[in-house]
């Protein structure tokens, strides 16, 4: 993951490689979506979404709530890089995310501002000028 954030976590982007595809088992039928990038300005996940062999189109998959009382900041020094630790928070799933959803097959997991995921993370930062 790359991005440059305040420590605050109030600006700023991230991205992150890798994908993730979901298969219907009763016919084969994908979403696949790739390139997720972070905006924490807006609290959104936004990624590319692709159904079977379609183009890959950007969608905005969810957005989230941070509660800075279960998130750790520790600013880099000379000798060790900095982190970012989250306790779990969810996400909600937006109309973008729910309707690319419902094209691949015909339903939503959930339905559009109900929680999408639940997730937690740990990264290392490194100051700007360095």
């Amino acid at each position: 993951m790359q991005g440059t954030i305040s420590l605050d976590l109030t600006e700023g982007s991230w991205t992150a490689g890798g994908d993730m595809t979901f298969t219907r088992a009763s016919d084969g039928r994908t979403l696949r979506f790739t390139g997720a990038h972070g905006d924490m300005a807006r609290r959104s996940l936004l990624t590319d979404a692709a159904v079977g062999d379609e183009a890959a189109q950007p969608v905005e998959l969810s957005t989230y709530e941070l509660d800075m009382a279960r998130v750790t900041v520790t600013p880099p020094s000379l000798n060790s890089p900095g982190s970012v630790e989250s306790q779990p928070f969810d996400t909600t799933l937006e109309p973008d995310g729910a309707a690319v959803f419902s094209r691949a097959f015909d339903a939503s997991p959930v339905p559009t501002g109900s929680s999408l995921a639940t997730l937690a993370g740990r990264v290392d930062v490194v100051s700007a000028s360095g």
